[in-house]
């Protein structure tokens, strides 16, 4: 080998073996995590769906791997006692978040949706109605944790910024 690939090879091998400033711009993982998956056909593979066992019904569902809304739409949150005994939550979304959404549930209505928070199933939806107020409700499946984690990420609904009182 010459001396030259051999050199590139080691300074790679060194480069990728030590957590060094390469990775520096990297991004750290949220927090928490509030993602809603629409129901997949079953025509989608395996690289596009994943199947998922919803919690009460226990019925198997295949859900899309990109979720339509997630946290990085979320504006500020209002939490309230869930319908199962946990919690539950209305999260507002930005305006990009807003549109995807209102699309979704024009486009997917009558279908299913899955809210995942952290990556567990919180809870399962039927798309009846073109959401257009921008707010995802979310019926229970939060963890008293998770809204805590929550509380120090967003703002309350009404207290988001430019609407904070003085």
């Amino acid at each position: 080998m010459p001396p030259t690939v051999l050199r590139l090879l080691l300074f790679a091998s060194i480069a990728l073996a030590s957590p060094s400033p390469l990775f520096a711009g990297a991004k750290k993982a949220p927090p928490v995590t509030i993602r809603l998956h629409g129901e997949a056909a079953s025509s989608d593979g395996a690289s596009f769906s994943a199947e998922i066992t919803l919690l009460h019904s226990k019925e198997k569902i295949r859900i899309a791997k990109v979720p339509v809304i997630s946290e990085r739409d979320v504006r500020a949150f209002l939490p309230f006692p869930g319908t199962d005994g946990s919690i539950g939550a209305y999260f507002l979304l930005d305006a990009h978040g807003a549109n995807k959404l209102q699309q979704y549930s024009i486009e997917d209505k009558g279908g299913q949706a899955v809210v995942l928070v952290n990556g567990r199933v919180a809870s399962a939806l039927r798309i009846d109605k073109t959401v257009r107020d921008g707010i995802l409700y979310v019926p229970g499946g939060i963890l008293p944790e998770e809204i805590r984690t929550l509380q120090k990420s967003f703002p309350l609904i009404g207290e988001e910024q430019g609407n904070r009182k003085k």
